[in-house]
């Protein structure tokens, strides 16, 4: 293997760049009284049936409440709805709501707005669509009380309600059809478009008569979209945006640099080997490729190399904090090239086969090489094929290939990963593909509770590691650099901690 000289070079590129940051370009914009944000990406819509999960949720969390929040634990506590309740069967849910709120167009939040805007969610493309499918009828009990009549009972429905999904829309503006592009939210900012750029810098003024305006200390928020990593981290050295979602090589730099540095336990990294059936790559529809594919990565050395150690090697699809977890699942696949080539002769690929594995284009960049000369290693050939990052378009691109790399969010609770990745309308399940032991899990889970509904979670897992549905590599450490005049408290299973705990440093 060459990986370590592949590596060595890779740095060597983004030390150079790094260390070419340096004063001027554009002003700054950073102040007590204003928070600039760095993105990963733009902004395709401001609808939130249509966005999707990840760093856009700091532009729709300035403009738009959502009814529950989680606390930096991922816990679930209230919002605009003060409280909520299960019925027995976990079959209705009933939300209390906030007296008093309005939208920034004047209109007021009661139970008939939470009504129109999850239908809305219902009706949409992005993640919240997933959230509330389970929501059959929303019913009216009063101006101040909402009751969600599910399906069937839904695990995450609660942390889907605290984001996409329980996003709050002037129900004005969803009447007038416009919100993709002229957002009105109850949330603790506005929208200034004449003060914003698209593609450039989006700004926000903090909204007068906010019910929580101790929590949003910031009299403006900017957030400025960089698809690139290096262009980020030259604007957070040179003072034009606070904060960031960097990279583990960027960490040596960044405290040399006085920034601050914070980790937390986050997304996971591999291969989605959506096409289990083989219709489009028919060696994927063979078990034994993809468990060769397992096999043949060496998660030890990428973790210790490319990822510097920030993280853990990992089978698994899920958050290291779910109930789903399951630490012996994580030696299943050791590297072992000879077993890799044994499966693919007993396969019927003894002389290798083509795969073309699509991959989000900048974030995914450094990785796709890695992951190629091992695949390599053992016989098969990678095309690579870059996509543009999901948040700019690139998940339609995704709906054929048969394989892709992207950096993949892990949550508590463990159905929202069920709901992002494993079911047949799954964004991340393309190809539409379950089985039987799937099928059946899918139906069990939520309908248990408790020590019962970890182990079904735990069964689920340990099926889908088996089947190598996925070929993960690492559950890596979320990286987060900011300047020092900033302080953010660390968020559990969420890309991007959320506005609330972001604060002038005292």
């Amino acid at each position: 293997m060459q990986l370590t000289r592949t590596l060595t070079a890779a740095f060597a590129v983004v030390a150079l760049a790094l260390a070419g940051c340096s004063g001027g370009g554009q002003a700054n914009e950073a102040g007590s009284s204003q928070l600039v944000l760095g993105n990963n990406g733009d902004l395709l819509t401001w609808d939130p049936a249509e966005m999707k999960e990840g760093a856009v949720i700091h532009y729709a969390e300035a403009v738009y409440d959502p009814l529950l929040r989680k606390t930096p634990e991922s816990k679930i506590e209230g919002n605009l709805a003060t409280s909520y309740e299960y019925n027995a069967d976990l079959t209705e849910l009933t939300l209390k709501l906030r007296d008093g709120v309005t939208f920034s167009d004047g209109a007021a939040f009661d139970a008939d707005v939470v009504k129109v805007n999850l239908e809305a969610r219902k009706k949409g493309a992005g993640s919240a669509s997933e959230g509330a499918r389970a929501i059959e009828r929303v019913e009216v009990v009063d101006k101040a009380t909402a009751r969600l009549h599910l399906s069937e009972p839904s695990p995450g429905l609660l942390a889907a309600l605290a984001t996409y999904t329980g996003y709050m829309v002037s129900p004005t503006a969803l009447s007038a059809g416009n919100i993709a592009s002229n957002p009105v939210g109850s949330g603790p900012y506005t929208y200034d478009a004449g003060a914003s750029e698209k593609g450039v810098k989006y700004t926000f003024k903090a909204r007068d008569g906010y019910w929580n305006r101790e929590a949003f200390p910031f009299e403006n928020v900017v957030i400025r979209p960089y698809e690139e990593f290096t262009a980020r981290y030259n604007a957070l050295a040179t003072g034009q945006i606070q904060f960031m979602y960097g990279t583990s090589d960027m960490v040596p730099k960044a405290k040399t640099d006085g920034l601050t540095v914070k980790t937390v336990p986050g997304e996971w990294q591999g291969i989605i080997l959506q096409d289990r059936a083989g219709k489009a790559s028919a060696a994927l529809g063979d078990v034994r490729v993809r468990q060769a594919i397992n096999h043949a990565l060496d998660r030890k050395a990428i973790l210790d190399t490319h990822y510097g150690g920030f993280g853990q090697v990992s089978t698994q699809t899920f958050n290291p904090s779910s109930e789903a977890w399951v630490p012996e699942l994580n030696a299943r696949y050791p590297y072992d090239p000879a077993k890799a080539r044994e499966l693919l002769a007993s396969a019927g690929y003894g002389s290798g086969f083509k795969i073309k594995i699509s991959y989000s284009e900048g974030f995914m960049s450094p990785l796709v090489p890695i992951v190629t000369q091992y695949l390599g290693d053992v016989g098969i050939t990678v095309e690579q094929v870059p996509v543009n990052g999901f948040a700019n378009g690139g998940l339609e691109t995704l709906k054929g290939q048969p394989a892709f790399m992207l950096s993949f969010s892990t949550n508590i609770p463990a159905w929202t990963d069920v709901l992002n990745k494993l079911t047949p309308t799954s964004l991340w399940n393309n190809f539409k593909y379950t089985d039987e032991t799937v099928t059946r899990l899918l139906k069990e889970i939520p309908a248990a509770q408790g020590d019962k509904q970890a182990a079904l979670y735990k069964e689920l897992n340990t099926h889908l590691v088996e089947q190598a549905w996925f070929a993960p590599i690492v559950t890596q450490e979320n990286v987060y650099l900011f300047k020092s005049d900033i302080d953010v408290t660390m968020q559990q299973a969420q890309l991007m901690p959320s506005l609330r705990f972001f604060a002038p440093a005292k």
